[in-house]
């Protein structure tokens, strides 16, 4: 029975050991599996360290519990040490213990709450305080966001440029946001750099933050909306002030343009599985203001005819997204259809 038990228990530890071992070969974004080590910028730093801080305080209540629960299970087993007191009823002692250390805990994390959402807060984060008053009153770099099914639009107003599915700002500047969506509710998040945010149609939301060092991260949307989600993603990419001017004098030179009709063709459903990208010199102003009024209104409208059964397929994606059914075609596509192609 004994050598069984040790059989079993030694399978299971070998079936976790290639969980962990296999979590490596994923093709998540996340592929760092210690990501929230090394943050980028005060916004970042601060939600992590009110993270590690939640966490701690709530471990003084869960180890010692877990702790005790064991205990208890071993000492009151049959043949254990415990002994039974059919007359007990009540102890202040583990009244007090049991009742005030968890509401000092609470007080605690609501202290550190209420000081977490000041730092972090979307509109006006107090994390960045510090670092904008070290820019000599360098003027925040302001960029408008619009999300569609299922791509990014991104603005930048005083350079009369835009940007479709990629990211570009530069270190130890502010970056302002103004957020909008043109159908369904999305999330604008960056990991390493800031937290998410709600991007609803017909209305616009804010975000700051500021990044120091440059480098590249993933940006995705949190929020599921259709069958394009898995492919919603952009790169952000963190360059030297230098450099993002000069990419900006690159992007002015594109000879692209992205006024109101572009943008309507833009915001068609379109699953963009090749993470295309590209960029804008001819932008129309004011372009998000006018797509928040043109949601709100009626004018943009958008209407695509895909409706899935509980199999997620349906003849209509399949005709144009060349999508098949899975029963039939093991990786999802099938022979006489191109295997996912972008529809610009």
């Amino acid at each position: 029975m004994k050598i069984g038990n040790l059989s079993s228990g030694l399978r299971a530890f070998l079936g976790l050991l290639l969980i962990a071992v296999l979590a490596g070969c994923s093709n998540s974004p996340v592929q760092d599996p210690l990501w929230f080590l090394h943050p980028n910028g005060p916004i970042a730093r601060a939600s992590i360290y009110y993270l590690v801080v939640d966490v701690l305080l709530l471990l003084i209540i869960i180890v010692p519990a877990t702790a005790l629960v064991i205990w208890t299970f071993w000492r009151y087993r049959r043949g254990g040490g415990g002994e039974y007191d059919p007359t007990y009823n009540h102890s202040i002692p583990i009244e007090v213990i049991v009742w005030g250390i968890p509401l000092l805990l609470v007080a605690v994390l609501s202290y550190f709450s209420y000081q977490g959402v000041k730092d972090v807060e979307p509109y006006s984060p107090q994390a960045l305080d510090s670092v904008t008053a070290k820019n000599g009153g360098q003027k925040p770099l302001h960029i408008d966001v619009i999300s569609t099914d299922w791509q990014w639009l991104f603005i930048y107003p005083d350079q009369h440029v835009a940007l479709a599915n990629r990211l570009v700002v530069p270190t130890g500047r502010k970056i302002e946001m103004d957020l909008t969506s043109t159908t369904v509710t999305n999330d604008f998040y960056v990991l390493k750099v800031v937290n998410q945010i709600y991007m609803m149609p017909g209305m616009r939301t804010k975000h700051n933050f500021y990044v120091e060092r440059p480098g590249t991260y993933q940006g995705f949307s949190t929020e599921f909306s259709g069958p394009g989600f898995s492919w919603m993603n952009y790169k952000m990419q963190v360059v030297k002030p230098k450099q993002f001017d000069q990419w900006v004098q690159r992007a002015q030179a594109s000879g692209n343009r992205m006024h109101w009709q572009q943008f309507l063709q833009f915001a068609q459903p379109t699953i963009n599985t090749g993470n295309a990208w590209k960029m804008y010199s001819d932008v129309e102003p004011n372009l998000l203001r006018k797509t928040i009024h043109a949601v709100n209104t009626g004018q943009l409208n958008i209407k695509w005819p895909m409706r899935f059964s509980e199999e997620m397929t349906s003849p209509e994606f399949e005709q144009r997204f060349g999508t098949g059914d899975a029963e039939s075609s093991p990786d999802g596509t099938t022979a006489d259809e191109p295997q996912n192609t972008p529809d610009r």
